[in-house]
């Protein structure tokens, strides 16, 4: 992403010149444009999708630096989710200033992500961590509300459906709002490093496979090396 502008732009403006404060959950430590600190200038979030990952995004969301900010909504089917996330963020000491959700802002069924999104501004961030079956449904909504959206992955798991968001994406696009997916890897900047020098060294890749270790690095080569590795 860009380095932070030192000229401060409107609300509107920082939203459409790349700020894309809807990717800010996977980005929470990157420097974004600034924005007046103005009531007006103030972005609203929704969390759609309370679970952990909701939980996590939100606060990831709150945790940027760039701007005023407030998580204005909440939205589940099971309130147990809904108020265990609620009560994690209020708690937290970096981010519970920023929870301004208020009892009728706490919205429950499979109708829910209307109501949490009928809350917020043209512009504003709708944060999408539901199971992936309602992914097209909840991001249709959101772009239908004029809304910038952050979602966390998978998005599909069949051939119909990913046609169905890529298109959507197509539209959200022809509106100019913002869309990020919690695909941290992409926006690593010593991933985007060595992907430019394996295009300028080898080529095209056909077929690459990663992997990464859980745990203490002895302990996934001893089972194949006798001793400890050095």
């Amino acid at each position: 992403m860009n380095e932070t502008s030192k000229s401060a732009t409107s609300r509107r403006e920082f939203l459409k010149t790349g700020g894309q404060l809807a990717a800010a959950t996977a980005l929470a430590g990157v420097a974004l444009p600034h924005v007046h600190a103005a009531g007006s200038d103030t972005i609203s979030v929704a969390l759609v999708g309370c679970g952990g990952r909701g939980g996590g995004a939100a606060k990831d969301a709150l945790s940027t630096k760039s701007g005023p900010i407030r998580l204005a909504a909440m939205a589940d089917v099971f309130d147990y989710k809904l108020n265990n996330a609620f009560n994690g963020l209020k708690k937290d000491k970096d981010v519970g200033q920023k929870v301004e959700v208020t009892d009728d802002k706490k919205f429950l069924g499979f109708d829910a992500f209307k109501h949490a999104m009928d809350c917020l501004k043209k512009d504003d961030v709708v944060i999408l961590t539901t199971p992936l079956a309602f992914r097209w449904v909840h991001f249709t909504y959101a772009i239908q509300k004029g809304l910038n959206v952050f979602m966390e992955k998978p998005l599909t798991a069949d051939g119909p459906t990913t046609r169905r968001m890529i298109k959507l994406a197509e539209e959200a696009s022809a509106k100019n709002l913002k869309c990020g997916v919690g695909l941290m890897s992409r926006h690593s900047k010593s991933l985007q490093q060595l992907h430019d020098r394996l295009q300028e060294d080898i080529g095209d890749i056909v077929l690459m496979r990663g992997y990464r270790m859980h745990g203490p690095v002895g302990s996934a080569f001893s089972t194949k090396w006798p001793g400890k590795p050095t």
